[in-house]
């Protein structure tokens, strides 16, 4: 049986990424893990690229700012790819939305709190 010297022993270029990590940054890479920025907002690039690619709107882009902020400026997860966390977050909550819409077109949400056609089967 032969043993191992891990000091001497070769790295392969995969695992040398992982150890050469340093604090907040790595050699592989120059971004900063960090918590979202409290004044974080998405880049003009990636509105854009969010309408040429996916049709959305950027007023909807937009209006999913707040409660993408709310939920990880409460968590303090550190990151280091806010804007494209943001570009997933809105590409998300797009395809939810147009989900819904195909699924109940033409339903208020009041007529959905007070739809009771599920009881009409029931035999009571």
């Amino acid at each position: 049986m032969w043993e191992l010297d891990a000091a001497t022993a070769p790295v392969p270029p995969v695992f040398a990424r992982t150890l050469q990590t340093t604090s907040h940054t790595t050699a592989f890479s120059s971004a900063a893990i960090e918590p979202l920025p409290e004044d974080f907002m998405p880049e003009v690039a990636y509105i854009e690229w969010l309408q040429q690619h996916y049709g959305i709107p950027p007023s909807f882009t937009l209006e999913q700012l707040p409660d993408f902020k709310l939920y990880w400026l409460e968590t303090g997860e550190a990151r280091k790819a806010w804007q494209n966390k943001f570009k997933n977050h809105v590409i998300y909550q797009w395809k939810r939305q147009q989900s819904e819409r195909e699924q109940n077109p033409h339903r208020t949400t009041a007529e959905k709190l007070t739809d009771t056609s599920w009881a009409d089967s029931l035999d009571i």
